[in-house]
């Protein structure tokens, strides 16, 4: 299958996936059971909280869109971006595909300035250790796990204390 990234807001900073269509994708998650392994730290519990988080401005937000279908099958958004880093986040919507996966990176990685260099040297992420399938869906996207920060995450079903498994991804590696 092959999939188009959609970013949220165009190059003028516009919003072009509209506020239905991320609602519409909340509901997603929340059917399938994603919201509390998604937003570990919590705080993300209604609609309003999801757009109010989303559309934020120091967020780079797409979202992936099967091109047969036309449906969306993964919301994903880069945080923290700077000197050539950045946090990486995504959910899968229904069942896995590795070329949503393969989508997501090859975006990331071909992120370019204006002056035609990479946006984006390594990708980096945190996932709680208790987060089995994600995990796993980072190893299949070619991301190296480094170790764990103990006590990071909030644990499973919102009690206690967590560690977390710190990824990475380089670019330079990236095969297109």
């Amino acid at each position: 299958m092959q999939y188009r990234i959609v970013p949220l807001r165009d190059g003028a900073g516009q919003q072009v996936v509209g506020d239905d269509a991320l609602v519409a994708i909340w509901r997603r998650l929340v059917a399938e059971g994603k919201v509390e392994q998604l937003f570990y730290f919590g705080g993300i519990n209604t609609p309003e909280d999801f757009l109010a988080y989303i559309k934020g401005v120091d967020l780079h937000v797409c979202v992936v869109v099967e091109n047969e279908t036309n449906q969306v099958r993964a919301i994903i958004w880069l945080t923290n971006i700077s000197g050539g880093t950045a946090f990486v986040h995504y959910a899968l919507i229904g069942p896995f595909s590795r070329g949503v996966g393969r989508a997501a990176v090859d975006y990331w990685c071909g992120l370019r300035r204006p002056d035609g260099q990479p946006v984006l040297h390594v990708l980096l992420g945190i996932t709680p250790e208790y987060h089995r399938d994600a995990l796993r869906v980072i190893r299949i996207m070619g991301f190296t796990s480094l170790g764990t920060i103990p006590s990071y995450c909030r644990g499973q079903g919102g009690t206690g204390r967590c560690g977390a498994i710190l990824s990475h991804y380089e670019c330079a590696k990236h095969r297109r």
